[in-house]
């Protein structure tokens, strides 16, 4: 998206530059005056084409520059729930590890307990 805009915004300063450039120079001989257009209209007809391609182009840089922001703004919003999802199931994650290490103990308790009765009757 940042490409594009500056893209567009490179694309018109060189149309303006072309412009400027085209606005100080003299009506001189061009491929047109072959065919009766006078070197004033080819001109003309040159800065109105530049003019044209600059109110476009700028056009599309500023829906771009749309486009950057809606993207940015949804980037945000993604990485943003991200985090919280990311908080929530890290809990989640060290909740069921401390309680499988709560019944594991348990279970050896239990264990240990059973083993001491099962001793106790071996050994009156």
């Amino acid at each position: 998206m940042q490409v594009t805009k500056d893209y567009f915004t490179e694309t018109v300063l060189s149309k303006q530059r072309e412009l400027e450039k085209l606005e100080a120079s003299e009506p001189g001989k061009s491929f047109a005056t072959f065919f009766g257009k006078s070197p004033a209209q080819v001109k003309d007809d040159k800065m109105i084409k530049l003019k044209n391609d600059i109110t476009n182009l700028s056009a599309d840089g500023e829906a771009a520059g749309d486009e950057l922001v809606v993207a940015s703004a949804s980037i945000r919003s993604d990485i943003e729930r991200w985090k919280i999802n990311k908080e929530k199931d890290f809990r989640n994650l060290l909740d069921n590890v401390a309680e499988s290490n709560v019944t594991c103990c348990r279970s050896s308790g239990e264990l240990w307990e059973s083993l001491i009765q099962f001793i106790d009757e071996i050994e009156p």
